[in-house]
């Protein structure tokens, strides 16, 4: 990482930049969600683009290079990997793109030779790009459209090819934000006025009447909108669990595994300031946070406490909300590193976790209460087939329909509220509803 140092009389390159949190994502192990409350606009599009599509371009650099016997500085390979993209993926100038990065190159005091020629290789051969044919269709399914083998694998004995690979390609596109409108502070009309005085575009959500779709989060928190807590940006499919929750006001509400802390503001604002909202977490620094924005969001009866799941203090709420630590297969697009992050072993990992959370929780609800259980995940080992195993060690516990609470386009045959990015055009998620015995 060396080579990209920047002096203190050099001028910022966006390249170089991305190059930078690019070596810091795969040496460093550094969070994508990180890089994007410094880097500028552009820089982030870069890491994105390169981090999503890896392998594709991997297996794109890799059929260009003509040495394949000596392996590439990292650093090179990753600005290698960055104009690829940027000829490939993001549509930019060729003639461009090549000049620009054989600059970086040079001034990175990489082979500028190398990096021309091989730029200039995949512009000729724009039309017809090289596909990948390792002779097992899934694995190729994998490489080009940039997931992991043993995920890919999954969608396709789950969804079949079709669509699976519009799955995947979902995955790939730029992700899509949704905002609540803190209804404590303003209403969901003011605030689009507001926007639109300000010349931020959103619009109207068609299920959830406080949750609107935007382009761009930057704006909202360059202009503040954030940091008033007039809003907060929140997805519509943990809108829906929220819902599914249904939270009432005076009543105690218990959310056991609460950073980052939308779906506890968001049942906050449902309260409208009554009631007890407990917030138990594991991470105290994740806490603060929490509490930071329920102060700016103007929410008093949020109670933050540091709470080991696995040993939880005596308590009962009318309502407890578990959404339990998760693969999170269902926001890759919004993690564009998570799919390299993951892989067969955590997901067995994380359903024994959910298991003793689960089992851990049923003490906190007091009888004839709701437990709700959620995930970011799509993968039916979290989510149906563990609330079918936990309603086999509890027959206390029913399941309510979320069809009573929700949509029917968000709800399955069985009851369960389930949303796929590319069939709702939001994160994947899903959660049960499950009631107490008296």
């Amino acid at each position: 990482m060396k080579a990209i140092v920047q002096s203190a009389t050099e001028p910022s390159n966006d390249r170089r930049d991305a190059v930078w949190h690019l070596l810091r994502i795969t040496q460093d192990g550094a969070y994508r969600s990180l890089i994007d409350r410094g880097a500028k606009p552009r820089v982030v599009a870069y890491v994105s683009t390169v981090t999503r599509w890896r392998r594709y371009l991997s297996f794109l650099l890799y059929c260009f290079l003509k040495d394949k016997s000596r392996p590439l500085p990292q650093a090179l390979e990753q600005l290698l990997l960055l104009g690829i993209a940027e000829l490939v993926l993001l549509k930019e100038p060729p003639h461009a793109v090549v000049n620009e990065v054989v600059n970086v190159a040079r001034s990175m005091h990489f082979p500028t030779g190398l990096t021309n020629g091989l730029l200039r290789s995949v512009v000729r051969a724009h039309a017809a790009l090289p596909v990948p044919g390792t002779g097992n269709p899934v694995r190729d399914l994998a490489i080009r459209w940039s997931h992991p083998t043993w995920l890919v694998r999954r969608y396709v004995k789950r969804f079949g090819t079709e669509e699976a690979t519009q799955l995947l390609q979902r995955n790939n596109e730029a992700p899509a934000y949704s905002i609540r409108v803190n209804r404590m502070h303003m209403s969901t009309e003011e605030l689009l006025h507001e926007f639109s005085a300000q010349e931020i575009r959103a619009s109207r959500s068609d299920f959830l009447e406080n949750y609107l779709h935007i382009t761009s989060v930057g704006s909202l928190v360059r202009k503040g909108y954030m940091a008033r807590g007039a809003c907060s940006v929140h997805d519509e499919s943990a809108g829906f669990v929220v819902e599914l929750l249904d939270a009432r006001p005076g009543e105690v509400i218990l959310d056991t595994c609460v950073a980052p802390g939308g779906k506890v503001l968001a049942a906050a604002c449902r309260m409208q300031g009554s009631g007890q909202l407990h917030a138990w977490d594991i991470h105290p620094k994740r806490l603060q946070k929490v509490e930071e924005m329920a102060r700016a969001q103007g929410l008093k009866n949020i109670h933050i406490r540091v709470v080991d799941l696995l040993s939880p203090p005596e308590m009962q709420a009318d309502r407890v909300l578990l959404d339990v630590p998760c693969t999170g297969t269902g926001v890759l697009s919004k993690r564009s590193d998570l799919r390299w992050r993951r892989s067969e072993a955590d997901l067995m990992d994380l359903i024994k976790l959910q298991q003793r959370f689960l089992d851990k929780v049923v003490e906190c609800v007091r009888p004839d209460g709701i437990l709700v259980y959620s995930t970011c995940s799509i993968e039916p080992e979290e989510n149906e087939i563990q609330v079918q195993s936990f309603l086999e060690r509890h027959p206390g516990f029913t399941l309510e329909h979320a069809g009573d609470f929700l949509p029917a386009a968000m709800v399955t045959g069985a009851g369960y509220m389930a949303t796929l990015p590319h069939r709702h055009g939001m994160d994947g998620a899903f959660a049960a509803r499950l009631r107490k015995s008296k």
